[in-house]
């Protein structure tokens, strides 16, 4: 079994009360079965107030507290049950958050959520084209699937710095036998409003884009940072084993990359907020795929 991670996945450290976007404010906090079942045994008044402050349906879950933040997230920005219990004693949304698992024929793929403040410095803060670092446990594992193969071929083709970042995913998609759709800021901007938001934040870079006349996005998006994050989207995304999706998802990766470059002017938080806006919903993704095909 093989296991890969990105260069940078070995530098992540939660930032914690120095976190400007708290993970515990602001997302639905589930409970897995055997977390539960300690805390419904723990006593004390922690254990009581666990079992209070936990929903059972529709799955178990905290109940959030005013500003919809977790009802052990301190003032000050620290967890009373990592204070009082330890980190072990989290559930495993929790204790996992921000990383995330692709499990693959042979190999085992994780990394790091750019909805993370953290996750997203230490991606763009790097240098050079994303290395995957890679370890065998020695005990074998299947060939390597066909389009792990191929995206081989895109990481190379990004990491092409003598031509234009355009011509680079033009060029991977050809893979494919598809186009790269036009890049359009206004009517991006007026398709991500249609979606579900969260973060007010949001909407109001997504009304900025949407005001600002055209622009060419060419000479900053060849530069690294969307080299980086281009490559990255395509690390965590271009996984499916139908080629079909497959295709589906690097159009989406492009995409992002190029408005991730074209909100960047408006505010340095835009990869973060794609993020949790967009990558982290299952139904804004679908949606956001099938606008990227009907263009």
């Amino acid at each position: 079994m093989l296991y890969v991670r990105p260069d940078f996945y070995d530098d992540f450290r939660c930032l914690a009360s120095r976190c400007r976007h708290s993970c515990c404010v602001g997302w639905e906090i589930d409970v897995d079965a055997q977390t539960l079942a300690y805390y419904q045994t723990l006593g004390g008044p922690l254990g009581d107030e666990l079992r209070e402050k936990i929903a059972l349906s529709p799955a178990p879950h905290f109940r959030l507290s005013e500003g919809e933040r977790c009802p052990f997230l301190r003032a000050d920005g620290l967890c009373r049950l990592i204070l009082t219990l330890g980190e072990d004693r989290l559930c495993d949304i929790c204790a996992l958050h921000p990383r995330f698992y692709n499990e693959l024929p042979g190999r085992t793929e994780m990394g790091l959520g750019l909805c993370c403040e953290e996750a997203a410095r230490l991606l763009t803060e790097g240098r050079g084209p994303l290395r995957l670092l890679t370890e065998d446990d020695g005990e074998g594992g299947a060939a390597m699937p066909p389009l792990i193969a191929l995206r081989e071929k895109i990481f190379a083709l990004l990491a092409d710095e003598g031509i234009a970042m355009t011509l680079r995913m033009e060029r991977a998609l050809g893979l494919l036998g598809l186009t790269l759709p036009p890049f359009d800021a206004r009517c991006a901007a007026a398709f991500l409003l249609t979606l579900e938001r969260m973060d007010e934040s949001w909407t109001a870079l997504l009304d900025a884009l949407a005001a600002r006349g055209p622009e060419a996005l060419e000479p900053r998006l060849s530069g690294e940072r969307y080299m980086r994050v281009a490559a990255y989207l395509v690390y965590r995304h271009f996984v499916a084993e139908d080629p079909e999706e497959a295709g589906r998802r690097l159009r989406f990766c492009f995409f992002a990359a190029q408005l991730v470059c074209a909100l960047d002017p408006l505010s340095a938080d835009a990869l973060r907020l794609f993020s949790a806006e967009i990558e982290y919903s299952d139904e804004n993704v679908e949606k956001l795929c099938a606008w990227l095909i009907a263009r």
